[in-house]
């Protein structure tokens, strides 16, 4: 049974902590695409399935967290056509010290953007954790993807990422630009490129080549085979190498509120895609980084919807 605490004034900070954990920057998302039963919108969804709406006015604190998210209840927020759907954990560790074990909260936010018709599934890694636990982050992605598909009937699909160097290094986008890629040849070597710390973002060799053939039009155009050699041993570069990943920056005019977002492919046992959030110098814009981020993704081109998940 779970015990429910009345709202209250002792309750003031616990609303405004229970919110913030729905619209905080989280490190780690797995976007993915859905389509809902027919004649149904995802709001009724969610009043058939019974499931809390959060309000801050009538806001009633739980004390008793589950450990495992099969076992957990969602509550939701709404916020015009941004639905959000939160898990609670409760998760511990060992103080270094003394080994004595700590509880703590461990929320799972699942944000829907209904315009775009995608979802993610958002979390931080656990504290006082040394590395990424893949079988742990895939548990817990893949207990989301089922309780959706049992309790609310979604049809879900795997972000499909076949074209998102080519929309991110179109040229007429100022605003999003290429920061490092991942590149593994068909040769077998590998290399992280990094772009240049300027304004035009050129990631080294085939960004450079590719500048310096545009720069040097002229001269080019009165040697075309060695034009059409060049462009064509880029694109069968680019068409034969493995991306593991790439860095994509949101250049804004105060650097302190660019970021950066880490697009992980075949993230999870190869099975999905993944997006890392990276802090640096900008972390005053929280959430709307993320729905920024997934937003751009999705209506550029970037993600595209892929195979079903059954």
């Amino acid at each position: 049974m779970m015990e429910i605490v009345k709202h209250g004034p002792v309750n003031y900070f616990s609303d405004f902590f229970e919110k913030w954990e729905f619209i905080k920057l989280y490190k780690y998302s797995v976007p993915l695409f859905y389509e809902l039963p027919e004649g149904k919108d995802l709001r009724s969804l969610i009043i058939d399935s019974s499931i809390p709406i959060f309000m801050s006015d009538s806001f009633a604190l739980s004390y008793v967290i589950n450990s495992s998210l099969k076992d957990a209840e969602p509550i939701c927020m709404i916020d015009g056509e941004k639905i959000f759907l939160k898990f609670v954990l409760q998760k511990s560790f060992a103080m270094p010290e003394s080994f004595e074990r700590i509880d703590y909260r461990y929320p799972i936010v699942i944000y829907f953007d209904g315009k775009n018709k995608c979802l993610e599934i958002r979390y931080d890694s656990p504290k006082y954790r040394t590395s990424f636990h893949n079988e742990e982050y895939e548990a817990m992605v893949n207990d989301c993807i089922e309780w959706m598909i049992k309790e609310l009937k979604l049809v879900l699909f795997e972000c499909e990422h076949t074209n998102i160097i080519d929309v991110v290094n179109d040229k007429q986008n100022e605003a999003v630009k290429m920061y490092k890629q991942m590149m593994e040849s068909s040769s077998g070597g590998a290399a992280e490129l990094t772009a240049s710390e300027s304004a035009d973002y050129v990631l080294p060799f085939i960004g450079e080549i590719r500048e310096l053939i545009d720069e040097n039009e002229e001269l080019f155009s009165q040697a075309d085979e060695v034009k059409q050699l060049l462009l064509q041993y880029l694109e069968d570069k680019e068409a034969t190498a493995r991306y593991p990943y790439i860095y994509v920056k949101w250049v804004k005019p105060v650097e302190s509120q660019s970021y950066v977002v880490k697009v992980i492919f075949e993230y999870l046992n190869h099975k999905h895609t993944s997006l890392q959030h990276i802090t640096g110098s900008c972390k005053d814009l929280g959430m709307e980084r993320m729905n920024n981020a997934i937003e751009y993704l999705c209506q550029s081109g970037s993600f595209t919807k892929g195979q079903r998940i059954e």
